[in-house]
């Protein structure tokens, strides 16, 4: 069940009419003439006055950090406390002379300190009032979710919402963007041991973050990590009403939308810790932050489990950066199980059917030899593999272009001749995005081509599937690669993208030229091959670039325009 939540009413009330009072106090206290030391005395009394009035956040620091939490924030808040008195004391004080220049200041006595104390008695008991309400009040009371009217029907659409619910099986899109790309830096780094991630988390893992936080996760939740250990999940939307409609008023954004990612078990920490890393102001602090673990984050846009109310959590969808005073809390599931049964997908390109005329340029094969190359890279620029180099200085650097005595020494220390038309396009360019990477071959995900090359490496950068296995430090449970092939150290390996690679096979003998093999998900068990050319020519000729959409990787190279 989701829930829409409602703020508590008298609470905000009182918490006005103490404000007004202590304003109005000091100011009269000026407009009596009262001495100027009642500043000074008053500065400790709404410095108290003042974490009374922010009580939650004040306890949270005091949990998070003790007596030097609380220190710490009673040095920044004193100053600032000392100041606004002085203003309502010094606003108080000029109208009085205004009208009564010649009125003497009173020397400072017992009475000041009387007023002082009857202040601080009144405001104390409001606070204590206040804190009762909130306190009794459910900082999550959910008011049931009501359906709203959606736009007319004539309006036109703003997402398309596939209807099919999320599973275990399509939770997840990819590893993710920012996961540590083992496979690729074990290419680039020429021998450095890498220590690759698990792909999937363990019952240890699991149960060493639980302790961590000192909450149990969901038991669904665990069994996603333990499909994969974080990793990207695409743009999901849960609805904000029953009756939701194609509209972005009746849809939030889950897992912060862009990132759109649930963070692996080494990155969950409570909203508590994520505040830590930008502010020490108790109350800049949301109240019970150390019991909401993040799920996902983009600034104070979140994606929590909410332990509030107990050991069972729930779910909540929440945005921190909104202004005092407004609800930061969208949407809230009872449980996880809820809440996976509410997300859905967004389709990428509503009501337009995928193909390869439309999306594709091309192939490769049709071009004039002379525009191959240039076309294969898309359009010049240094390749990312060389930049990267040059930052770790150690040496490093592959060449931005082969020559002759890069390709012989390639081919010696892998004992292998390169093919011909895939060392012409390394003499062009030494590695980098491929804009020609696309076949028409469906992907058997409902695509009707697929994807190739991505990234090739550099020349320098290449190694047989044998030792791109026995440079990387496979996690307990996992099979090294070299172990799912026969004669791995007969593949060698052009490209490396977590479990994805694409390799010359060299393997049958009798062939006159190397296999081109595409292999897919070599981290979540037996390989699977995805796409098998007879030869790089046979590749070459098929690969397309992409006609539409965002180029991520390498943008298509334009022909040069005919002259007469």
């Amino acid at each position: 069940m989701s829930t829409r939540l409602s703020s508590n009413g008298l609470a905000p009330v009182l918490r006005i009419a103490m404000g007004l009072l202590i304003v109005l106090a000091m100011g009269t206290a000026g407009w009596l003439h009262r001495s100027p030391w009642i500043v000074l005395l008053a500065t400790p009394l709404f410095t108290v006055l003042y974490a009374l009035g922010k009580w939650k956040a004040w306890t949270l620091a005091w949990r998070l950090g003790g007596a030097q939490r609380i220190a710490l924030s009673a040095l920044v808040t004193l100053p600032i406390q000392a100041v606004l008195a002085g203003v309502f004391y010094l606003l108080g004080l000029g109208l009085s002379m205004l009208l009564a220049p010649t009125a003497p200041i009173a020397v400072f006595s017992t009475s000041d300190v009387q007023w002082a104390a009857a202040l601080f008695v009144v405001a104390a008991a409001v606070s204590a009032a206040i804190i009762g309400l909130e306190s009794k009040a459910s900082p999550a009371a959910p008011e049931p979710m009501v359906a709203a009217p959606s736009p007319a029907p004539e309006a036109e659409p703003e997402l398309d919402i596939d209807p099919t619910p999320l599973n275990l099986d399509t939770f997840f899109e990819s590893p993710g963007y920012w996961r540590k790309n083992a496979a690729r830096e074990a290419l680039a780094q020429r021998g450095t041991p890498v220590e690759k991630p698990p792909f999937a988390a363990s019952e240890a893992m699991l149960t060493a973050t639980e302790a961590r936080l000192g909450f149990r996760l969901p038991d669904t939740l665990r069994q996603l990590y333990g499909r994969m250990n974080g990793g990207y999940v695409g743009w999901l939307y849960v609805p904000l009403k029953r009756d939701a409609g194609p509209f972005h008023d009746d849809w939030r954004g889950a897992f912060s939308i862009d990132y759109s990612s649930l963070a692996p078990l080494a990155e969950l920490r409570t909203v508590a810790e994520h505040y830590e890393d930008f502010t020490h102001e108790p109350e800049d602090v949301p109240a019970g932050a150390d019991k909401l673990v993040v799920l996902q984050a983009r600034y104070g846009d979140m994606t929590l489990l909410d332990y509030t109310r107990g050991p069972q959590a729930r779910v909540l969808i929440a945005d921190f950066d909104r202004q005092p005073g407004v609800e930061p809390v969208d949407i809230a599931f009872e449980n996880f199980d809820d809440f996976l049964a509410a997300l859905r997908r967004v389709r990428p390109e509503r009501g337009v059917a995928r193909t390869v005329a439309r999306d594709l340029g091309p192939p490769l094969g049709e071009a004039p030899e002379e525009w191959r190359a240039p076309m294969f890279w898309g359009e010049a620029q240094p390749h990312f593999f060389h930049l990267n180099a040059v930052q770790r200085k150690d040496g490093s650097e592959p060449q931005l272009v082969a020559d002759d005595a890069l390709i012989a020494q390639t081919e010696a220390r892998l004992g292998v001749r390169l093919p011909g038309a895939l060392v012409a396009l390394w003499r062009v360019k030494n590695g980098g995005g491929v804009s020609c990477r696309w076949v028409d071959i469906a992907d058997g995900e409902g695509q009707p081509y697929s994807e190739a090359l991505r990234y090739l490496m550099p020349m320098e950068y290449l190694a047989t599937l044998a030792e791109l296995s026995d440079r990387i430090v496979f996690p307990p449970g996992e099979t090294p690669w070299k172990q799912r092939f026969d004669a791995p150290q007969r593949l060698v390996v052009l490209e490396a993208d977590h479990g994805r690679v694409v390799m010359l096979d060299y393997r049958d003998s009798a062939a006159q030229a190397p296999a081109v093999l595409v292999v897919d998900d070599l981290d979540r068990g037996p390989p699977r091959e995805l796409l098998r050319f007879d030869s790089v020519d046979a590749l070459l000729t098929r690969l397309r670039p992409r006609a539409i959409g965002y180029e991520d990787v390498a943008k298509p190279w334009q022909p040069p325009a005919a002259t007469d």
